[in-house]
């Protein structure tokens, strides 16, 4: 995120692993969507979401979930877009 708001001491690995981790996730979720439980499911948006959108969703989740931040990155991920991008019953 910081990179993407124009900071220049943004290390290229870290930008690497994060846009790593969003877009691994989401090709995941959409590959397994019908696989998981029903409030796990995922929809994103008909138009698509860039790298930094996924990026601050998780952000935001980690940040409001600080008793979550043991969980590996991945996990943290997916349940941040289920929340995000609920699917319609």
């Amino acid at each position: 995120m910081r990179y993407s708001d124009g900071a220049k001491d943004v290390s290229p690995f870290d930008v690497g692993q994060c846009t790593g981790i969003v877009e691994g996730v989401e090709g995941a979720v959409i590959i397994l969507n019908d696989s998981v439980k029903p409030g796990m499911k995922t929809c994103y948006p008909a138009n698509g979401t860039t790298n930094i959108q996924k990026a601050r969703i998780v952000v935001k989740y980690m940040l409001e979930h600080p008793d979550q931040l043991h969980l590996p990155a991945a996990a943290l991920t997916l349940i941040a877009y289920a929340g995000a991008f609920p699917c319609k019953k």
